[in-house]
């Protein structure tokens, strides 16, 4: 899949580039997860080829390189063959012609042995372009021969007749005119089977140079204005541009000046408007000869002078030109350290990568005992479950029998006495007020006991409401302020009805006992959570009392601190006479929550 998805990559470079980056970058990422070198390769390859057409050169030798020696140590010739032509390319663009050729000779080599046609041809087109560029014409004009020849083997008659052109352009540098006519005309036969206007075009303009460089105007001027029919049918203005200042050139070498003047003028104007400074400058140069020739000074001095200053344009042009390639050759000797330090990341991005997959091995390895760690801890949780319902079971049972039980014994005797002493009926009555004052105690034990199993009531806001409740029923009547402080409670919190329970009880016979005993004319209470520990304080104003009197620890007292043992909690007393009472619990963290 990697191998499919770096060569559809390589496909796009040239004409989606950007779609062509990220699917090489995926392929590259997935082969060097998979330890998969031929598709890393492959990938990077297609990598270096978009980044040429992108324009950044140095990262596009990079990645070539990197493919080079991957295919160098699979050895893989086919592939390193077609990474070697790909290498000379960009080594030409960066006018480094010597890397440029050593590339290219190393992808004849391998194209020779392998006995590919299609890349040996494309290594000849190379070779011959290289050579031009050297000076080495002889060898150039070998190379351009041999590539026509391997492009009509494969009837790639576009690539051929391509080639063929850039060939009869080196055959009038060499002032071979008449071989360059000879290999125009034989492109003329190859397009006379094919519908290729643009070639046919080009093929038509070379024929015009070739002929005019011979001193064959009319032929010239006839070939000239073919193509510059075509172009026109076509739409291609810059070609346009350039036919219509050959075809003048040529009207004013036969003495047509007024045909000439036409069409420099059209040259001139639509290389103005599309930007051809080059063509512009050539159009205006013709055209300050034509009206010397004719004799229109002004015209002719004005031409001039747009001439030098269209020259003038070019050569700032020259000079920002040189200047940037002075900048890219700094720029390729400053990015050489990049490089390095690419290599060295990408190097620590293959560690990294092993590093990874040695974890997922790991983490596959670990799944099971996490597995199992987490039915332990499931059935933990079972577990204290079942033992939080056998408590809370337990506590409901004592509760009914201790505070229940003894007050509906305490019932049943005063009933019993008042049936007995039916005939004194004062007594009867006081039996009666403490069946009523029993039965309103079962009935608010009760209501705790129903209150403090309700799931409903598990969270902290509800035993605050409940609290608030009670405080505001009590002690308003009494004429006794009363402040609540829970604002840094998270109210949300759940707490277990055993700790529900008492807490609340603690609570209430902490406010019972100050009502009655204290004299006090403002009582405080706040909930609050330290360090994960829940606390509770109630302080009043009242009179105090000695912690250290016997007589004052009755049985609220210690009712309380059984409550708070039952929580696993610490309650502590702080009173002194005549400066009030403070009740301090605390209950641990592990035991006041709901897990």
């Amino acid at each position: 899949m990697t191998l499919e998805m770096g060569s559809k990559a390589f496909a796009l470079a040239s004409h989606a580039s950007d779609s062509a980056l990220s699917l090489g970058r995926q392929a590259f990422e997935l082969s060097r997860e998979s330890d998969f070198l031929r598709g890393e390769a492959n990938a990077a390859n297609a990598l270096g080829w978009t980044w040429m057409h992108k324009g950044n050169l140095d990262s596009a030798v990079f990645y070539l390189l990197h493919a080079k020696n991957i295919f160098t140590q699979e050895k893989l010739e086919f592939d390193l063959a077609r990474v070697a032509i790909n290498l000379s390319e960009v080594y030409s663009k960066q006018s480094r012609f010597a890397e440029a050729l050593a590339s290219a000779l190393e992808a004849e080599r391998l194209s020779e042995q392998l006995g590919n046609i299609p890349l040996l041809t494309d290594t000849k087109r190379l070779l011959a372009i290289l050579y031009r560029e050297k000076g080495e014409y002889a060898k150039s004009v070998e190379n351009f021969q041999a590539a026509i020849k391997g492009f009509e083997e494969q009837k790639d008659t576009r690539r051929s007749i391509n080639t063929a052109i850039s060939l009869s352009i080196l055959l009038r540098k060499m002032d071979l005119p008449d071989s360059s006519l000879s290999v125009l005309n034989r492109c003329l036969r190859l397009l006379e089977q094919e519908e290729n206007l643009y070639q046919m075009a080009m093929v038509r303009e070379h024929l015009g140079e070739t002929y005019f460089m011979k001193g064959q105007v009319r032929a010239s001027l006839a070939e000239y204005e073919k193509a510059y029919a075509l172009f026109v049918k076509l739409g291609n203005m810059a070609d346009v541009a350039y036919e219509a200042m050959v075809v003048g050139k040529a009207y004013g070498s036969l003495g047509d000046f007024g045909k000439a003047e036409e069409f420099l003028l059209r040259s001139y104007h639509l290389s103005d408007s599309l930007g051809l400074r080059n063509y512009q400058f050539d159009a205006s140069s013709e055209l300050s000869q034509l009206y010397q020739q004719t004799q229109q000074w002004k015209k002719a001095t004005d031409q001039l002078q747009l001439t030098l200053q269209l020259k003038d344009k070019l050569a700032q042009n020259m000079q920002i030109q040189k200047m940037s390639e002075l900048t890219a050759q700094y720029e390729n000797e400053k990015k050489e350290q990049e490089i390095a330090l690419l290599r060295s990341n990408m190097e620590l991005e293959a560690i990294k990568s092993r590093r990874q997959r040695q974890l997922q091995y790991f983490l596959l390895a670990l799944i099971p005992v996490l597995v199992g760690f987490g039915y332990l801890i499931f059935n933990r949780a079972q577990l204290k479950q079942k033992l939080q319902e056998q408590t809370l079971r337990n506590q409901l049972s004592k509760d009914l029998h201790d505070d229940i039980g003894s007050t509906l014994s305490s019932i049943s005797i005063n009933s019993r006495i008042a049936l007995m002493k039916m005939e004194e009926k004062d007594f009867v009555v006081k039996q009666l007020e403490k069946i009523q004052q029993n039965s309103k105690a079962i009935l608010d034990n009760m209501s705790h006991i129903v209150w403090s199993i309700n799931p409903a009531n598990d969270s902290l806001d509800m035993m605050v409401f409940k609290m608030k409740d009670f405080a505001s029923e009590m002690l308003e009547p009494l004429g006794i302020n009363f402040q609540f402080d829970a604002e840094s409670l998270d109210l949300k919190a759940k707490i277990s009805p055993v700790v529900r329970k008492n807490l609340y009880l603690i609570f209430k016979e902490s406010l019972n006992n100050a009502s009655k005993y204290s004299k006090a004319s403002e009582i405080t209470a706040k909930i609050t959570i330290q360090d994960g520990d829940l606390f509770l304080i109630v302080s009043d104003n009242g009179k105090g009392f000695s912690v250290e009197d016997e007589q004052h620890r009755g049985n609220g007292l210690k009712n309380m601190q059984g409550r708070a043992a039952q929580i696993k909690g610490t309650l502590t007393f702080e009173s002194l006479i005549g400066q009030g009472t403070h009740i301090r619990l605390k209950v641990p963290s592990p035991h006041w929550g709901i897990g």
